[in-house]
């Protein structure tokens, strides 16, 4: 193990690329202690197309750069598929040995969604038991990429003269960040809640323990928000996003300051209560129904992360209406980030790299040291 241990000190790079901004970070371990080695992001222009060939003509060079501008050691990577690219869907089954169980979620990828088993990538989580009328049954977590979506995430990686070593899902890499933190036993039933809130999205994720048990993607994100600032203010979005960053920027550690920089942050926070409602209720629906199938399972908190965890009127009218404490999440938590620029002030925090950290870390086995990482083989992780 030592030995292991003295030769690859340096993991893979994570690759995060994001609705807004494409993300590089790789660990290394020296004894005891984790540091991030080495990182990089780059904003894509906010002229840039969501059309997927043009969004892949500047993120091939852009990566070329990001790699050429930091230390990274080697070029094994571990990136994400986004959720949009892959499907996640509920079913629940007999309970039976895991060798028929592979086979029968096949069977349910093919006849009840239309994916193909022999091309496309198939995997799923086991929630655990729940009950079914008079029966009990496994609560699955079925998630399938179709073959093309795989390949052409292989192609770009090979055109940015990376060596592709795994492709994850983004629910598995952000929960990763809050596992390392379960250890006890008392931990085995303790459940989490990771609400990450994107540019165009939110991502809820729900565990027990070290296992997921739930995974919801809501179309509710920073730019529902800054459309509703457009919408109140009469601005155009660019206007809003501008005037929302300003506002995080300059107060978001002063909300009682008073004056006109108090007014302009209450006209914003008045401007997103009502989406920002809209998503809480959609989290409360989430939450209620594992309440229901897992019979109590009840978080004490939500951990908010993504790029709008910054905002703290977001942050407040959660709390207002979730009835449980929400909390913004430190993916880096306990690692030394001492020798390279996050990109922002708020080191206590930092959790826009809440995905690209969970990579990062994706061969680290805080339980019980470092897995050893099968190589030659790229598939989906769950």
């Amino acid at each position: 193990m030592l030995g292991f241990l003295t030769r690859n000190r340096y993991w893979p790079i994570a690759l995060d690329i994001g609705t807004e901004s494409i993300r590089m970070l790789q660990l290394h371990r020296v004894g005891n202690i984790i540091s991030v080695n080495a990182c990089s992001q780059w904003q894509f222009p906010r002229s840039a197309s969501q059309d997927v060939q043009q969004r892949r003509q500047l993120v091939v060079p852009a990566v070329r750069e990001m790699f050429r501008s930091a230390p990274f050691k080697g070029r094994r990577v571990v990136s994400a598929l986004s959720c949009d690219q892959v499907t996640i869907k509920n079913v629940r089954l007999p309970h039976m040995p895991e060798h028929e169980m592979a086979e029968a979620i096949k069977w349910e990828a093919k006849e009840r969604f239309g994916y193909d088993p022999q091309r496309d990538q198939i995997a799923f989580l086991n929630a655990g038991q729940v009950r079914s009328g008079n029966e009990t049954r496994d609560e699955l977590i079925i998630l399938t990429v179709p073959q093309q979506e795989t390949a052409a995430h292989l192609e770009m990686l090979n055109a940015m003269g990376l060596l592709p070593e795994h492709i994850e899902v983004q629910p598995m890499a952000m929960f990763r960040v809050f596992e390392r933190w379960l250890r006890r036993r008392a931990d085995e039933q303790a459940v989490s809640v990771i609400a990450d809130i994107g540019r165009s999205a939110t991502r809820v994720i729900v565990a027990r323990g070290r296992d997921i048990v739930f995974i919801k993607s809501i179309d509710i994100g920073g730019e529902k928000f800054s459309e509703s600032v457009a919408r109140q203010l009469g601005l155009e979005l660019v206007e809003a996003d501008e005037l929302r960053l300003k506002s995080i920027r300059e107060h978001g550690d002063k909300p009682h300051e008073e004056g006109r920089e108090a007014d302009l942050d209450w006209t914003l926070h008045d401007a997103i209560r009502g989406e920002v409602e809209t998503l809480a209720r959609e989290i409360s629906l989430c939450l209620r129904y594992c309440a229901v199938t897992f019979r109590g399972l009840r978080p004490e908190k939500i951990m908010v992360t993504g790029g709008e965890a910054y905002d703290p009127s977001v942050l407040k009218l959660l709390n207002e209406h979730m009835h449980i404490e929400c909390l913004v999440g430190q993916p880096l938590r306990g690692m030394d980030v001492s020798a390279v620029d996050l990109g922002g002030d708020r080191r206590a925090s930092l959790v826009e790299w809440t995905t690209c950290a969970g990579l990062a870390m994706r061969n680290i086995d805080f339980a019980g040291g470092i897995k050893e990482v099968e190589h030659g083989e790229h598939r989906l992780s769950a």
